[in-house]
C-alpha cells in the first residue's frame, strides 16, 4: 500500500512537471526586448455586433494564447516607469480599453482579475453623471472604486470629459474650432476649452482613486499639435494614439502607439502575428541602406538612373541627388546637407539611415521578424 502511495505521489509530481514545463519554457522565450506592445480594446459583449466589439470568450482566448507564447503583462505604472528609463520584462504587453463601458466591469474585469492581467481603461468622465444614459451603458463611479480597491493592477485614465463626439461637419471635438451663432471661437477660446475639459476629466477620476491621473487616449484617435499641447497643460503626461506600432522610449510621450486587438476578426494567432510584425530592433543591422528599397518599404518612390542620379518622393518631401554628393536638393532650390555622401554599390544608391530620416521627416525603425524598415507614424511636433 505504501509503495502504491509513493508511486501515486511520484506520478502526480511528474504530471505537474509536464503541466508547468511548457509554461516555464514559454516565459523564457524572448520575442522582443526593451519595448512594449500596447493593445487596445473597446466593448466586450457576447451579443453586440460592431467592428469594435469582441466576445468575452475571444478576449480570454487572446490573453491565454499570448501567455502561452511567453508574453508578460505589465501595469500602467510599470509602463510609465519604462518610458522614463526603467527596465521592462521581455515580451511586455500593456492592455488598454477605451470608452469606460459598463461591459468592462461586467465582462472583462472578472476575467482580467482571474487571470491577473493588468489593464487600464480610458474613461469618458462626463458619462459618469448618468452611466446608463449612454448609447452603450458606461461604468459608474461605484464600479470604478470597487475595481481599484479590489486589485492593485487596474487603472482608469482620461478619454476626455465631454469630447467624445464629432461636429456636424465630421470634425472631432478635440481638434475642431466651434462655431456659435455664426462666430468661430478664437484660438485662445479653443485652448481654454481643451484645457478645461482635460482638467475636468483628471479631477473626476482623481476623486475616485489615489493613483496619478496623467494619461489620455485621444477620442477617435484624432489629434494634432495644438491639441497635444493643450491636454498637456491640462495635466497629461502620456497620451495614447491608435497608430499600430510598438511603444519604445524613442516615441513621443504624447503619441504612444497601440495595436488593435478588439476586433472580432483578430484571432489569438493573428494578434500574436500582428505584434511580431511590428517588433523594433534595438539596433538596425546596418547604418547604411539601399535607398529605393527602403523608401519603397514605407510607401515612397525613388527613381534611379544608371549615371548615379536619383529622385526621391515621399509625401510632401521631394529631393534629387547623385552618387558621391553630400547634399539633396528640393524642387524649390532648398538643400539638405548629408552626414555621409550617397554611395553607388551593386548598381544601387545607398544612403545613411540618419540622412534618410532627415529626408523623409521621421524616425525609421527595423523589424527583424520581417527583415524590413518602416517609418514611425507620428506627427511632427517641432515648431
Amino acid at each position: 500500500m505504501r509503495k502504491l502511495l509513493l508511486q501515486a505521489v511520484l506520478l502526480a509530481f511528474l504530471g505537474l512537471g509536464l503541466i508547468f514545463q511548457p509554461l516555464s519554457a514559454a516565459k523564457s522565450t524572448v520575442l522582443y526586448k526593451d519595448q512594449v506592445a500596447v493593445i487596445i480594446y473597446h466593448h466586450i459583449d457576447d451579443d453586440a455586433k460592431s467592428g469594435g466589439t469582441i466576445t468575452a470568450q475571444l478576449l480570454k482566448d487572446q490573453l491565454t494564447y499570448l501567455k502561452s507564447k511567453g508574453y508578460q503583462f505589465i501595469t500602467l505604472k510599470q509602463f510609465k516607469a519604462y518610458m522614463e528609463g526603467a527596465p521592462v520584462p521581455n515580451n511586455a504587453v500593456l492592455v488598454t480599453f477605451d470608452d469606460g463601458y459598463e461591459s468592462f466591469y461586467v465582462n472583462a474585469y472578472p476575467l482580467l482579475k482571474q487571470m491577473r492581467v493588468p489593464a487600464v481603461n480610458f474613461v469618458i468622465t462626463g458619462d459618469l453623471e448618468n452611466p446608463l444614459a449612454s448609447y452603450i451603458p458606461s461604468m459608474s463611479r461605484d464600479d470604478i472604486m470597487e475595481m481599484t480597491s479590489d486589485t492593485n493592477f487596474t487603472d482608469f485614465q482620461c478619454h476626455s470629459h465631454h469630447f467624445h463626439y464629432k461636429l456636424p461637419g465630421g470634425g472631432a471635438a478635440l481638434v475642431s474650432r466651434l462655431v456659435k451663432d455664426g462666430v468661430k471661437e478664437t484660438e485662445e477660446q479653443y485652448k481654454q476649452r481643451v484645457v478645461s475639459d482635460t482638467k475636468a476629466c483628471v479631477g473626476a477620476l482623481s476623486e475616485l482613486y489615489t493613483e496619478p491621473v496623467d494619461s489620455y487616449a485621444y477620442p477617435f484617435g484624432i489629434y494634432d499639435k495644438p491639441a497635444m499641447e493643450h491636454i498637456r497643460q491640462g495635466g497629461i503626461k502620456y497620451a495614447f494614439t491608435v497608430v499600430p506600432e510598438m511603444a519604445t522610449r524613442e516615441v513621443d510621450r504624447m503619441q504612444i502607439p497601440r495595436i488593435d486587438a478588439g476586433n472580432s476578426g483578430v484571432s489569438p494567432e493573428r494578434l500574436h502575428q500582428a505584434i511580431l510584425r511590428r517588433v523594433v530592433a534595438p539596433m538596425p543591422p546596418t547604418s547604411e541602406v539601399p535607398l529605393a528599397e527602403t523608401v519603397g518599404a514605407f510607401g515612397g518612390k525613388v527613381a534611379q538612373s544608371h549615371d548615379g542620379t536619383v529622385q526621391i518622393g515621399f509625401g510632401a518631401h521631394n529631393w534629387s541627388g547623385a552618387a558621391g554628393s553630400t547634399k539633396l536638393t528640393a524642387p524649390d532650390g532648398r538643400t539638405l546637407a548629408l552626414h555621409k555622401p550617397l554611395t553607388w554599390k551593386n548598381n544601387k544608391i545607398f544612403i545613411s539611415l540618419k540622412d534618410l530620416e532627415q529626408a523623409v521627416g521621421g524616425q525609421i525603425v527595423y523589424n527583424p521578424n520581417v527583415q524590413s524598415f518602416a517609418l514611425r507614424q507620428t506627427i511632427d511636433t517641432k515648431p
